[in-house]
């Protein structure tokens, strides 16, 4: 972090010299506090509505109503899903303007210097809901896509928990890939008491202020803090206009004070109240404006910092020595020029803090006391106290069987000792042990070997499907997935049909696993798992399923890891009127996955030709019950040959309901297609066909048209034992005195024959 560089005042120095963030800029009110300087007057807020004014307020109104629904329903809503694009429609239409720009007050939005939403939808849904969240102003692009309409309404709802959260609203369409609607928050300053400053401190910030005016400086500011972040409240008797970071560093005089201010400004409000938990998180901000000073004043500042240091409790000093000072010292930061004010033993008990890391040596001691520019004297003083504490940890350690621990003590003693000359110290090149022996050339070895082996396509996938699930735009993660799908492709043409398979597994599971929470990427998965099954793979497939039990579990597997993404290639080789023949293997393996493919194909049986449509059809029949609606369509609407593959998947199914269906078209259908359903009714169960024969025969339309249907369905029914058709029998016995119509006596005969059995 570098150090901050002199400045006056901030509102009116223009040139970038300043690296620690004024905390107070303006004029000073009357009762003390700095305050800002005002703002220039802004035009009167009433305005001329511009020609689009009417539709952006039809705007505001219908993305107020989608935040409505997003807070009642969930987002994948229909009702949110309608609201969203009515949003959209009207924004898309606002050509005169690129950006749609909403300011924010307390009760309503301000376009255009117009004020609008007031006591209406857009300040219950919306207004209210950005003052709470801090929102400044909102710009929104007019080529803001659905999704990130989607993104923002549901990000609104988090405007309520951000005092508990602490993450605004521009940080949620950050988090989610929104860059075309833009939140800027409000400003919210925190106000550090200072008081009325001493004469004496008051001289000091002035010739330091002098100090840095005077002083060259170059290149753009760097901050700190975000500029704005603090105000200083002052005595009312106080002389000062702008109060700077380095100054506030001279006023207080404090540095655990100093720490809680600085922890202030990041909004930390319950560790700040902790003098030694701040000054623990904040030592290196305090380090770098103490550094910025004059050196003599510096020396004083840093004086009271060892001190603060040496305050805290045992384990925070030893905590913060390995984290932050003594980093600091080696890398040559301000924050290690504190232990120069540490007392001799204090200093060495510090040093010696080195010595705990794994990879460290006792040329790292000698590094940083050079560090630290000793004098001799000191040096002498320190160097014995540095070796007793240095030898009591050897004492208190076992050491190995190769004598090292002996080693150390007498290599570090060597290194601490103070020698007559003074010159270039090259020690810091050899401070940790780094030194290449059979061990890491063996290490070296196994490492170029792993590198050798790496299976570059799984690795590939394995990163890739991490991305995948940590980016939320839809964007990325499509250029993500087209690599990916490259991968997949040398897998398989490596012929590494396990591998593929379990792939694209883990790429189905991550996108069943995001399907509520991030719907759009979930597709954006689906689609490139689709775009990987071509027809030329679907029909080698088919043929691998075909060579035997070993092939048929190859192809299993694929066809499982893919799940429903290969039902768009299955369609398009069974609609392929060259590769019809070659795909009839095809067919048998989509019907032994029908469950998991049945939704993808209930989807393209409008688009599919009649030989595909047949084929999903029976794949339908395979999928279990719940799609004999979709089978009852296709028996109306589809051909001869499409309707007996319709009422053949019913039978397969089985159920009550299929079976009810099947009766339906047996007595309403023409008679291809009563043939086949009288024919399927047969393959049901018992439990299962009796609801439509009882239904059947006890329509007495149907029994008079069709009489030999009848006396099959009741010789059925007796070979089966059907208990439940007695009253449609019993109806049926007065048919055998019509003498005229032989086939309608048998029909009672029959009945009467199985009612009597009964």
């Amino acid at each position: 972090m570098p150090s901050p560089s002199p400045s006056v005042d901030y509102e009116r120095d223009p040139r970038p010299d300043k690296t620690a963030r004024p905390s107070a800029a303006g004029a000073r009110g009357g009762d003390g506090r700095v305050k800002a300087k005002a703002a220039p007057a802004r035009p009167d807020q009433v305005g001329l509505r511009g020609p689009d004014f009417a539709a952006v307020e039809e705007f505001l109104q219908l993305l107020a109503r989608a935040v409505r629904q997003f807070h009642t329903y969930p987002a994948t809503s229909p009702l949110c899903t309608e609201a969203i694009a009515a949003c959209h429609k009207v924004l898309a239409s606002l050509e005169t303007r690129d950006r749609l720009s909403l300011r924010v007050t307390p009760s309503e939005l301000v376009v255009d210097h117009v004020a609008t939403g007031a006591a209406t939808v857009v300040e219950h849904e919306i207004v209210r809901r950005l003052h709470r969240g801090h929102v400044a102003s909102i710009d929104i692009d007019r080529g803001a896509s659905q999704r990130d309409l989607s993104r923002f309404c549901s990000a609104m709802l988090g405007c309520d928990d951000q005092a508990t959260t602490k993450t605004t609203l521009a940080e949620l369409l950050v988090e989610h890939g929104v860059e075309t609607i833009v939140a800027q928050m409000a400003l919210r300053p925190e106000v550090l008491h200072v008081g009325a400053p001493q004469a004496v401190r008051s001289d000091l910030m002035v010739r330091e202020r002098r100090r840095r005016q005077s002083a060259a400086v170059s290149g753009p500011p760097s901050y700190l803090y975000p500029p704005d972040k603090g105000w200083v409240r002052l005595d009312p008797s106080a002389s000062l206009d702008t109060v700077s970071l380095v100054d506030l560093a001279i006023l207080v005089d404090d540095p655990g004070e100093i720490a809680s201010m600085l922890l202030r400004l990041t909004d930390d409000e319950a560790a700040a109240e902790s003098r030694d938990k701040a000054l623990q998180q904040k030592f290196s901000d305090v380090a770098t404006l103490l550094g910025s000073l004059d050196p003599q004043l510096a020396r004083v500042m840093f004086s009271k910092l060892a001190r603060a240091v040496l305050d805290l409790s045992a384990d925070r000093r030893t905590d913060l020595l390995r984290r932050t000072i003594l980093p600091g010292l080696l890398d040559g930061r301000a924050e290690g020029t504190v232990l120069r004010d540490f007392p001799n033993v204090d200093l060495a008990e510090s040093l010696c803090l080195l010595m705990d890391l794994e990879t460290a040596a006792p040329e790292l001691l000698t590094t940083a006391m050079d560090r630290l520019e000793l004098t001799p004297e000191r040096r002498e003083q320190v160097a014995p106290l540095m070796e007793a504490r240095l030898r009591e940890g050897a004492e208190g350690r076992k050491a190995g069987a190769d004598g090292r621990g002996t080693d150390i003590d007498r290599h570090a003693r060597r290194l601490i000792q103070v020698t007559a000359t003074q010159g270039k110290s090259f020690a810091e090149f050899s401070a940790f042990d780094l030194s290449i022996d059979s061990q890491t050339t063996a290490a070296l070895d196994q490492a170029r070997d792993a590198v050798g082996a790496t299976d570059l396509p799984v690795v590939q996938l394995h990163f890739l499907l991490n991305l995948v699930r940590l980016e939320p735009n839809p964007a990325l993660v499509e250029a993500f997935l087209r690599r990916s799908v490259m991968a997949l492709v040398e897998l398989d043409r490596a012929r590494r049909p396990e591998a593929v398979a379990a792939w694209a597994g883990e790429y189905r599971r991550l996108a069943e696993t995001l399907r509520e929470p991030r719907p759009d990427v979930a597709g954006t998965i689906v689609a490139a798992l689709a775009s990987f099954c071509t027809p030329a793979r679907a029909q080698a497939l088919s043929e691998v399923h075909a060579t035997g039990a070993a092939g048929r579990t190859r192809a299993n597997a694929v066809v499982e890891a893919f799940g429903d993404a290969m039902a768009p290639a299955f369609v398009a080789l069974l609609d392929d009127p060259a590769a019809r023949n070659n795909a009839r293997a095809l067919v048998p393996m989509m019907c032994e996955h029908g469950r998991q493919l049945a939704p993808a194909l209930v989807a393209r049986l409008a688009q599919a030709g009649p030989g595909a449509n047949r084929a999903i059809i029976k794949v339908l029949g395979f999928a279990g019950p719940g799609y004999e609606g979709v089978l009852a369509e296709q028996l109306e609407h589809g051909d001869e040959h499409t309707g007996r593959e319709a009422v053949q998947a019913l039978a397969h199914i089985g159920s009550s309901k299929a079976a009810a269906i099947v009766g339906i078209h047996l007595r309403k259908g023409n008679n291809a297609v009563r043939a086949a359903a009288e024919e399927a009714l047969r393959h049901f169960s018992p439990a299962a066909a009796s609801v439509a024969m009882r239904d059947l025969l006890g329509n007495r339309e149907f029994v008079l048209r069709h009489p030999q249907i009848a006396v099959r369905l009741i010789e059925r029914a007796d070979q089966a034992g059907m208990t439940q058709l007695e009253p449609a029998l019993r109806a049926l016995v007065p048919f055998r005195y019509r003498f005229w119509n032989p086939a309608l006596v048998r029909v009672a005969r029959r009945a009467s024959t199985m009612v009597g059995r009964r």
